[in-house]
């Protein structure tokens, strides 16, 4: 029963994806938690999330976007394709699904 209600969970996140959206401006500012799939009504679809910054004239931005890393992004981007995965604490949040995962399916062999 675990590795079916597992299985599901995992469905529904190929399904949408929620990402943190917003802007840092030298460390100030915020992000909001974003329904990405709602884009969908104007034409635009994303499967992921992204992170990067941008220094110009000095002045350093962090941004976090829905979508792929492409082109006019900075080196420093990178993409994910978990829910919320581009926060500022990525490698933290990872921690608790993976280890949840972990103990559900060794725990049912």
């Amino acid at each position: 029963m675990m590795k079916f209600v597992l299985a599901m969970c995992l469905v529904g996140i190929t399904l949408a994806i929620e990402c943190k959206v917003g802007t840092f401006v030298e460390g100030i500012g915020a992000t909001v938690d974003t329904d990405c799939s709602l884009l969908e009504n104007v034409g635009l679809e994303y499967d992921s999330c992204k992170w990067f910054s941008r220094v110009d004239a000095g002045v350093n931005t962090t941004h976090h976007q829905c979508g792929d890393c492409d082109d006019d992004d900075d080196d420093d981007c990178w993409d994910c394709q978990i829910d919320l995965c581009n926060s500022a604490s990525y490698p933290s949040f990872m921690i608790l699904p993976v280890a949840i995962a972990a103990i559900v399916c060794l725990g049912n062999d």
